[in-house]
C-alpha cells in the first residue's frame, strides 16, 4: 500500500545518494537512454513539469535544452538538493516553481497546463495501487498534443536484479520472513514489492511493457523502451568498459540500438513509455 510519509521520509533520508546513484557507470547509462527520450520531444520554450524530480537532473537536461520546467517533488530534502544543483548550473531562472507536493494530487496546476509532463526514475511505480490515479493526473495536467514520459521500475528486470545478488537471501525459501523466493514469486505474479530499507529500496509495483500503455490508454503511444537492457547493475567489468571510451561509446550505442526491441524491453532496469495526449 502506497504511504505517502514512508516515501516522503525515505526520499530525505536517501538524500545525496539519488544524485550520485546515476554518476556510476550503470547509473550514467540509464540517465543517457532517459534523456535520450527528453531530447526527440522537447522543444525550446515548452513548458515542463518534472513530477517526482529528485535532486533535479531530469530538470537540468530541460531547461538546458531552452524549455521551462516546474520541479515537483514530495521529498523537501531532493527539493533543497535540486534547487543547488540547479543553481549550480546557472540556469535556475529557467525554472518557473519548486513545488514540494504529492504526485497523487496535481490540483496546484489547470488542466492542459503543460506541454509536456516528464515522470522518470520510478515515482509511478511508488504510489502502488494509486499508479492509474496518478496516470490520470499527470494526463489532465498535459495539453491536448502534449507529451508524457514516464519511467518505472521493470518487473522482470527488478526480479532479475534480486536473483543476481550475491548469496542465495533472495533465492532461499524463507516463509514468513521479508526476503527469500516468497517474495520472487509473488513479485512475478503481481508486480508489488515490499521495501528494504536494508538496500535501499522503497515498496514499489513493478511493471511490464504490456501494463504500463494501459494506464495511458486514452494517450497514443510513441514509443516505449528499456533502460540498462545491455548490462546488468553488478557486473563487474562495467568500470572497466567506462574507463575505455571507445568501449564505453560502443555500449551506450548497443544500448540504444536495443532498448526498443520488444524481446529486451522488460528485461532491463526501467521502462520508459512515451505517449502523446
Amino acid at each position: 500500500m502506497y504511504n505517502a510519509e514512508y516515501t516522503r521520509t525515505f526520499y530525505n533520508a536517501y538524500g545525496e545518494f539519488e544524485w550520485t546513484r546515476l554518476e556510476s557507470p550503470y547509473g550514467r547509462l540509464q540517465a543517457i537512454i532517459h534523456e535520450d527520450c527528453i531530447k526527440r520531444y522537447i522543444k525550446p520554450g515548452d513548458r515542463v513539469l518534472d513530477a517526482g524530480s529528485g535532486p533535479g537532473r531530469f530538470s537540468i537536461t530541460v531547461v538546458r535544452l531552452g524549455a521551462n520546467v516546474t520541479v515537483l517533488d514530495i521529498s523537501d530534502g531532493q527539493l533543497k538538493l535540486a534547487k543547488e544543483k540547479i543553481a549550480a548550473t546557472g540556469l535556475i531562472e529557467k525554472i518557473d516553481r519548486f513545488i514540494e507536493a504529492d504526485i497523487c494530487d496535481l490540483s496546484a496546476f489547470p488542466g492542459g497546463y503543460f506541454d509536456m509532463v516528464i515522470c522518470f526514475g520510478g515515482a509511478l511505480s511508488y504510489v502502488c495501487e494509486k499508479r492509474q490515479k496518478v496516470a490520470y493526473e499527470l494526463m489532465r495536467v498535459t495539453r491536448p498534443g502534449g507529451t508524457i514520459l514516464v519511467s518505472v521500475m521493470s518487473r522482470f528486470g527488478g526480479i532479475l536484479y534480486l536473483a543476481r545478488q550475491p548469496g542465495l537471501a533472495a533465492l532461499e525459501e524463507s516463509r514468513g520472513s521479508d526476503q527469500g523466493s516468497a517474495v520472487i514469486w509473488s513479485a512475478l505474479d503481481t508486480g508489488d514489492l515490499p521495501g528494504f530499507p536494508s538496500r535501499r529500496t522503497n515498496t514499489m509495483h513493478l511493471f511490464t511493457a504490456e501494463e504500463l500503455p494501459t494506464l495511458f490508454k486514452d494517450c497514443q503511444t510513441l514509443e516505449i523502451a528499456g533502460s540498462n537492457v545491455t548490462i546488468p547493475e553488478i557486473l563487474p567489468k562495467v568500470e572497466v568498459i567506462a574507463s575505455n571510451p571507445s568501449a564505453w561509446s560502443t555500449l551506450v550505442e548497443l544500448e540504444r540500438r536495443l532498448n526498443h526491441d520488444p524481446g529486451l524491453v522488460n528485461s532491463g532496469s526501467h521502462i520508459i513509455l512515451t505517449v502523446k495526449k
